[in-house]
C-alpha cells in the first residue's frame, strides 16, 4: 500500500474510534440542533461546504436552506446538485444516501438589498427557521470598495433584518475573520475579544457606496481605510459593529476564525478545495510541484486552522448562545477561534522543505526539485523572483514554443504562472511579515465547559494538534484534492525528487556561471572603454 494512502487510512480509523465512542455519550450540542432549521449564507463556500456535511453528519437538524443564486450559466439547482457530488460528502452519502433531500437552496444574493429574497421566500424563512449562519463574504483582498460594502457590511444589515423577522430564531452566528482588526496600528499588539470602532459608521458607508461612482470610490479607497491593509479586512470590521447595532436583542455572537486551511479529520483527511488554494495552501501547492522558491516573508507565527475545527468551532458557539440568551446573559460575545496554539511557528517554508515527510510524500507529478527562500527585503524578494522565477519561465517558455514539447498538465505559460504567484505575495505579504497575538479567552472558556461528549465530536482544541503529523495531512490532502495524483506512486514521486535535485544543481551551475561570465564580459567591456576614453583625454 502507498505510504500516503496508508497514512489517510490511519487517520480515519483513529477518528471514527472516537466518534463511536463519544456517540455512547450526552451531547447538549446536538440535542440543541435536534428538529431545528438553519439559514446558511455563504454555504457554497469553502467553509460553507464544510459546514453543510458536519451539520448534517453530525446533527438531527430537520432542514438547511442555503442562500444561493444562479451562476455561470448554471440554474440555482444544477448549481446545488454539482456541490452535493463533490468528494467533501462523499462519507454523508454513505450514511445518509437521501442528504440532499434535507438542503433547500432559497434564491437570492447576499449583495443585494433584502438579500434579493422573494417575499414569499422571505415569510417562509420567518416562519422556519431557529438558527442562521452568516457565513458569506467576499474575501478578495483587492475587491474594490463598493462590492466590498455591498457584500461584507450590507449584506450583514439585511441578513440580520431577516432575523430579526425570524418568529422562533434561536442563535445568529457571524463568521468575521481574526484579520478584521490587523491594522497597522495594532502590529505586535493583542487582538481582543471585543468589537472595537468601527472605522466609518456602517450607515455612511453603506450610503457612500450606494451613491457615489464606482470609479471615485476608487480614488478614495486609500484614504478611507487608511489603516487597514484591504477592503476585506475593512469592511469586516464595519461589518462586526452592525452586528454590534442590530444584534443587541437577539441572541447573536461573533467567530473570528484565523486563517483556514484543509481538514484535519472531517469529513476526511485533508479535504480542500480550489477556493481554498490562497494564502498558505496556495505556497504548499506551488513549492510542492516545484514551481516556487521565493517566499516573501518574515520570522513570525501564522495562525492557523483546520476547517472542520473552525465549523466546529461555529456550530458550538450556536449551541451555546442560545444556552447564555436563555440565562438572560445577552451581551454579544466575540469569539477568536485560537485556543493558543494554532500558529505556525516561525519559517514554515524552512519546516515545510526540511520536514521528511515532505519527501516520503513527494508527488509523483513535480514538475522541478521542491526547494525554497524566505525574504522580508522587497528587493531581495524581487531579484530572487526574477533569478529563480522569471528568467527560468522566459526560457522555459521560449523551449515549449519552439519545440513539440508537452506543457506540464495546467500550465498554459510558465510566465503568466509566476505572474500570479508574485501578485500572491504581494497581497499576502502584509500578513506573512507582520505579528498580531489573538487573545482567545471566551474560545477557551466555551471550550472549557463543553462535556467530553461535545469536545470529541465538535473539536476545535487546537492547542493539542500535533503540527508535524498536520503537515503530513496537509500534504496528502493537497495531493489528493488538488493535484489529484490518486495518492500513488509516492516512492517514484520520492526517487524523482532526487533526481531533479541534482537536475537542479547542474541547472544553478550552468545558469549563475552564464550570469556570471556575462557580468564579466559588461565589466570587461566597460574597462575598455573607460581606458579607451582615459587615454584618448
Amino acid at each position: 500500500m502507498d505510504i500516503a494512502l496508508a497514512l489517510e487510512i490511519e487517520q480515519v480509523s483513529r477518528q471514527k474510534a472516537l466518534e463511536e465512542e463519544a456517540l455512547r455519550g450526552e451531547s447538549a450540542v446536538r440535542q440543541f440542533y435536534a428538529g431545528t432549521t438553519a439559514l446558511i449564507t455563504g454555504g457554497t463556500g469553502f467553509i460553507g461546504k464544510q459546514f453543510i456535511e458536519k451539520l448534517l453528519r453530525s446533527c438531527d437538524v430537520k432542514r438547511i436552506y442555503i442562500l444561493m443564486r444562479s451562476k455561470k450559466g448554471k440554474s440555482m439547482s444544477e448549481r446545488l446538485q454539482s456541490q452535493l457530488n463533490e468528494p467533501v460528502y462523499d462519507n454523508l452519502r454513505s450514511q445518509q444516501p437521501d442528504f440532499a433531500r434535507k438542503v433547500i437552496p432559497v434564491e437570492g444574493d447576499i449583495s443585494e438589498l433584502g438579500v434579493g429574497l422573494k417575499d414569499e421566500d422571505r415569510m417562509k424563512l420567518a416562519q422556519e427557521v431557529n438558527v442562521i449562519f452568516h457565513v458569506a463574504a467576499t474575501t478578495r483582498f483587492e475587491e474594490p470598495l463598493k462590492k466590498a460594502t455591498f457584500v461584507n457590511v450590507r449584506g450583514t444589515r439585511e441578513i440580520l433584518e431577516l432575523a430579526k423577522c425570524c418568529k422562533d430564531l434561536r442563535s445568529f452566528v457571524h463568521v468575521s475573520t481574526a484579520f478584521s482588526n490587523a491594522t497597522k496600528s495594532r502590529i505586535n499588539h493583542d487582538l481582543e475579544e471585543k468589537i472595537y470602532e468601527s472605522p466609518v459608521p456602517p450607515e455612511v458607508m453603506i450610503q457612500l457606496a450606494e451613491t457615489v461612482e464606482e470609479c471615485r470610490l476608487n480614488a478614495i479607497t486609500a484614504d478611507l481605510i487608511r489603516d487597514w491593509p484591504n477592503t476585506y479586512c475593512f469592511t469586516k470590521a464595519i461589518a462586526e459593529d452592525v452586528v454590534r447595532t442590530m444584534g443587541k436583542d437577539l441572541p447573536v455572537a461573533i467567530v473570528r476564525p484565523p486563517v483556514v486551511v484543509c481538514t484535519l479529520n472531517e469529513p476526511t483527511p485533508g479535504w480542500l478545495d480550489m477556493s481554498s488554494v490562497i494564502g498558505p495552501s496556495g505556497i504548499f501547492l506551488t513549492l510542492m510541484l516545484g514551481v516556487m522558491h521565493v517566499i516573501l516573508r518574515s520570522d513570525v507565527s501564522i495562525p492557523i486552522m483546520p476547517v472542520d475545527y473552525v465549523n466546529n468551532a461555529v456550530i458550538a458557539t450556536a449551541s451555546y448562545t442560545n444556552k447564555r440568551y436563555n440565562k438572560n446573559e445577552k451581551g454579544i460575545k466575540v469569539y477568536n477561534i485560537s485556543c493558543s496554539g494554532s500558529k505556525i511557528e516561525t519559517s514554515f517554508v524552512s519546516d515545510f522543505l526540511n520536514n521528511p515527510n515532505t519527501q516520503q510524500y513527494a508527488t509523483p507529478k513535480a514538475v522541478w526539485y521542491c526547494y525554497g527562500f524566505e525574504t522580508s527585503s522587497d528587493v531581495v524578494f524581487w531579484l530572487l523572483t526574477w533569478l529563480l522565477h522569471y528568467i527560468p519561465a522566459y526560457v522555459a517558455d521560449f523551449v515549449f514554443n519552439v519545440t513539440s514539447m508537452k506543457r506540464p498538465e495546467g500550465i498554459k505559460s510558465f510566465v503568466k504562472m509566476y505572474e500570479k504567484i508574485y501578485n500572491m505575495s504581494l497581497l499576502y505579504g502584509y500578513f506573512l511579515r507582520n505579528q498580531w497575538n489573538l487573545v482567545d479567552d471566551n474560545t477557551v472558556a466555551m471550550l472549557n465547559q463543553m462535556s467530553k461528549t461535545d469536545r470529541i465530536l465538535f473539536n476545535f482544541d487546537v492547542a493539542k494538534i500535533d503540527w508535524s503529523h498536520y503537515m503530513s495531512i496537509w500534504l496528502i490532502g493537497i495531493r489528493k484534492f488538488i493535484i489529484k495524483d490518486g495518492l500513488k506512486d509516492s516512492e517514484y514521486g520520492r526517487k524523482k525528487q532526487s533526481w531533479l535535485k541534482i537536475a537542479n544543481l547542474c541547472y544553478h551551475g550552468l545558469f549563475f556561471g552564464v550570469v556570471i561570465f556575462f557580468v564579466y564580459i559588461c565589466c570587461a567591456i566597460f574597462m575598455y572603454v573607460f581606458r579607451s576614453y582615459e587615454h584618448a583625454v
